[in-house]
């Protein structure tokens, strides 16, 4: 079965547990996985397993032995990242696992580099009979005006008109820089802000400076400001969250999807230091820190079984390990 991904929520409790993420535009394939993961989380779901290059190997030992639950019960989401080039044979060899479509206890999220596919080829036959397949290119624009406003449903209809013709507006064509902008609502959004109040225009405000000061490797200003709103502003723990995983995303994105960086949605005056910083930092290293930050994310939202100092103190660690030459 193929969906695009604005219909994604109307499939999603139709199909199997695999699901197959492909297509153009990132952001459309970061919101499915988050859809997804959501999901998956209602139903049960609460351990994962994030699968890259090196493991590809070992993908069927890894599904066989989570695909009979853990020892305490637990359901696995195993998520494979396929970067570049074709699918390769350990990945549809999944498809040759009997009865894969029906274990329970897992869930697979493969999320590929692949643009275009032929619905002829076999095996895209083979993959669209066992999984639901989500198909995610360019929105023409009245798909774009409604997806930004979709994501916007933390807000009243009429803060959400104002706010997506604004994001529209500036950033039109942009799915990386609209998402940015929608993040950054989601978390410093009120009811008594007016649409003058965008992020965008909040520049100053001390959670931001975090990310300049990370990319001009200044270890000593992004440790003061972690510790600052520690003191202060502890409530900001996600946003710091978000800002550190935006700047691994887009380092992952320039090496992996060839995107540059204003497609990325770094602002002009920004990326100089980007290019500086992401010489510094080989891609197997981001790759390793995306997790440490998807493990942070669940630890900021209380679900990872750490304590509030162990959380601050994970976030300095990251701090120093992206700053440190």
């Amino acid at each position: 079965m193929i969906c695009e991904p604005t219909s994604l929520s109307k499939y999603l409790d139709k199909s199997s547990n695999i699901f197959f993420l492909f297509g153009s535009e990132i952001i459309l394939k970061n919101d499915s996985l988050n859809q997804i993961n959501s999901f998956l989380e209602e139903r049960g779901f609460t351990e994962k397993k994030i699968i890259s290059e090196n493991d590809y190997s070992n993908i069927n030992k890894i599904i066989l032995e989570n695909s009979s639950g853990t020892l305490f019960g637990s359901k696995t989401i195993i998520e494979i990242n396929h970067y570049k080039g074709k699918i390769p044979n350990d990945i549809l060899g999944i498809f040759e696992i009997k009865d894969i479509d029906k274990k329970d206890n897992i869930a697979i999220i493969i999320k590929s580099s692949i643009e275009k596919i032929s619905k002829a080829t076999k095996w895209v036959k083979q993959v669209n009979n066992s999984s639901l397949m989500i198909e995610c290119n360019k929105l023409r624009p009245f798909e774009e005006r409604a997806w930004v406003k979709n994501q916007l449903s933390f807000m009243s209809d009429t803060d959400a008109d104002n706010y997506s013709n604004r994001i529209i507006d500036i950033f039109s064509n942009n799915l990386v820089a609209q998402q940015n902008e929608i993040n950054m609502l989601k978390l410093t959004y009120s009811k008594e802000e007016t649409v003058d109040n965008l992020s965008s225009e909040n520049a100053d405000f001390l959670p931001y400076q975090l990310e300049d000061k990370i990319i001009e490797l200044d270890t000593s200003y992004s440790l003061r400001i972690i510790n600052s709103i520690k003191k202060n502003d502890a409530h900001y723990g996600p946003l710091l969250v978000w800002i550190i995983g935006k700047i691994i995303n887009v380092c992952i994105g320039t090496d992996q999807d060839k995107m540059t960086l204003e497609k990325l949605g770094v602002w002009k005056n920004k990326i100089p230091n980007y290019l500086t910083f992401i010489k510094k930092h080989p891609l197997k290293k981001m790759i390793l820190l995306q997790k440490k930050v998807y493990q942070l994310d669940l630890a900021s939202k209380g679900l990872a079984g750490i304590s509030k100092d162990q959380f601050w103190q994970e976030l300095d660690n990251m701090i120093i390990d992206l700053t440190s030459n």
